[in-house]
């Protein structure tokens, strides 16, 4: 269990790198270089990578201790992802979409590893 966490926790960081990339670039065709979307897709990285890492410890002590709720955890991973969009929706150094795109990113990644054969 703990090993198939950490596989897909470093799959997770594997392809937020790999998206972070592709939107990056993506952004320099349809607005040219801002230090402002950069700032967003790592803020929002760092806060989608904080917000599956607290998951993955809420599950562990879950399977491991039997604690069947963690709502202390829960709050936690609520305040990462407000604190990361209520950056980018208040500075003007962030981009907002930034942000909020990285949290996307699980989503997609475990998507695309779901069509994998050998689970």
């Amino acid at each position: 269990m703990q090993e198939d966490l950490h596989r897909e926790l470093r799959a997770a960081v594997i392809g937020t790198v790999i998206l972070d990339v592709l939107f990056w670039t993506g952004s320099l065709f349809v607005t040219g270089f801002s230090t402002a979307f950069l700032t967003g897709l790592f803020l929002g990285s760092i806060g989608s990578l904080s917000n599956l890492f607290l998951l993955r410890r809420s599950i562990l002590n879950a399977v491991y201790h039997g604690k069947t709720r963690d709502f202390k955890g829960y709050l936690i991973r609520m305040l990462i992802a407000s604190a990361v969009i209520a950056a980018g929706l208040i500075s003007e150094q962030v981009n907002a979409v930034a942000c909020v795109m990285p949290f996307l990113y699980p989503k997609i990644i475990f998507g695309i590893l779901s069509f994998r054969t050998d689970k």
